[in-house]
This record gives structure tokens, sequence and C-alpha cells, in this order.
């Protein structure tokens, strides 16, 4: 009977489906690695992943991570921009404000109507002619 040894943590087993997987279904090669270290490993990813997630919504099928700022902004300048040129059939010029606190943005002044505190100019989006970013 055939031997091998584990990779990870160097015991000798016999070379059978017991101890070590085939490496790809149509095949009869064996990969390297035992079962018992690969359930280990699979393990420890699983629970490195889960601390990852940061807040699940409702049953736990969506989960929501937070956006980075920069991003958020942009892409709710991009938005704006595009419900404007939607709208008036030319590109926004005007600065655009963003508040932190309820995240809103608004073109008309930088004093947030909901909690009256002053906004931050987040700009206007400047498009080429072909209409790219």
């Amino acid at each position: 009977m055939d031997k091998r040894t584990c990779i990870k943590c160097e015991i000798e087993y016999p070379l059978e489906d017991k101890y070590f997987a085939l490496a790809h279904a149509s095949s009869t090669r064996r990969v390297t690695v035992c079962r018992q270290c690969r359930k280990e490993y699979d393990r420890k990813y699983r629970e490195a992943k889960k601390e990852e997630q940061e807040e699940v919504v409702g049953d736990g099928m969506y989960t929501i991570k937070e956006e980075p700022v920069e991003s958020k902004k942009h892409r709710l300048l991009k938005a704006f921009n595009h419900i404007h040129l939607q709208a008036f059939g030319e590109q926004l010029t005007e600065n655009i404000y963003y508040c932190k606190n309820d995240e809103c943005v608004q073109i008309t002044n930088n004093t947030c109507e909901k909690c009256n505190k002053t906004m931050e100019t987040i700009g206007f989006i400047d498009y080429n002619e072909s209409g790219d970013k």
C-alpha cells in the first residue's frame, strides 16, 4: 500500500480517500495536504471571513459593508450630475454641497436644510466631449 506524508502536519498516512482527497474529480492524482489539515484551514478561513463582515441586515441574506466616504461622495456627485443632465439637457457647472450628518447633496446653498449645518463642497464633474469622466 502506498503512503504519503502531509506537507502541513508531516504525518505519514496511507494514500486513500479517507486521508487525501482527489486533486480533480476526473483525476487519479491526490492532494498533498491531508483532510484533517484541510478541514482546519477551511475552518480558520471561514472564521476570518465572518469577522470581515461588518453588519448583517434582516434575515442574513444581505450584508452591508461601510463604503469609504470619498467613494460615496464621488457616487453621489456623479448621480446628481446625471439627474441634472437628464432634467435640463446640460452638464452641471455649479458647486455641489454634501452634508456628512444627513448624507444629502444639494446645489442651492451650502447650508443643510435638514440640520442647518454648513455643508462640504465636493465640486462638480467635468466631462470631456465623449461624455466620460
